[in-house]
C-alpha cells in the first residue's frame, strides 16, 4: 500500500505517542539472563530502550518535542533509499579515499566513523 508523506507523518504520530509513554513510565527491566537467540543481553535497561531495540523503533528523549520524536520515527520508517553497511565495507571506503580511521563505532542503529585524510 503506497501511501504519501504526510499521511504515514500522521500514523507514525501513534507510534511516536507509544514510546512517549514508555519512557514516561521511567522504569528500569532486570533482564536476568542472555536471551542469545533474540540478540538480548541481560542486565538493566530502559523499557522505553529495550522496547525501542527489540521490538519496534518508537524513538523517546524527553528533551524533545513530540513532533521532533516523531521525525525521527518518520525517518525511521519512510526512508526512500536505505542501505545497512558492514563494517569492514566502511573501513574500506576509508581506505579507498585516503582517510584514516580515528574512531569507528558500531550500534545497533549503524556505524559512526571519525576519520582524517592520510598525510
Amino acid at each position: 500500500m503506497n501511501k504519501s508523506d504526510e499521511e504515514t507523518w500522521n500514523e507514525m504520530m501513534a507510534l511516536t505517542k507509544l514510546g512517549q509513554q514508555l519512557g514516561d513510565m521511567n522504569i528500569t527491566l532486570n533482564v536476568e539472563d542472555d536471551i542469545p537467540f533474540l540478540g538480548i543481553k541481560k542486565g538493566s535497561v530502559d523499557l522505553q530502550r529495550f522496547f525501542y531495540w527489540n521490538i519496534c523503533k518508537c524513538f523517546y528523549k524527553s528533551e524533545y518535542t513530540l513532533e521532533e520524536m516523531n521525525h525521527i520515527n518518520f525517518d525511521w520508517f519512510r526512508p526512500a533509499n536505505c542501505h545497512r553497511q558492514t563494517p569492514e565495507e566502511v573501513s574500506q571506503w576509508c581506505k579507498e579515499a585516503g582517510l584514516e580511521i580515528e574512531r569507528l563505532n558500531v550500534e545497533d542503529a549503524g556505524i559512526t566513523v571519525i576519520a582524517k585524510k592520510e598525510r
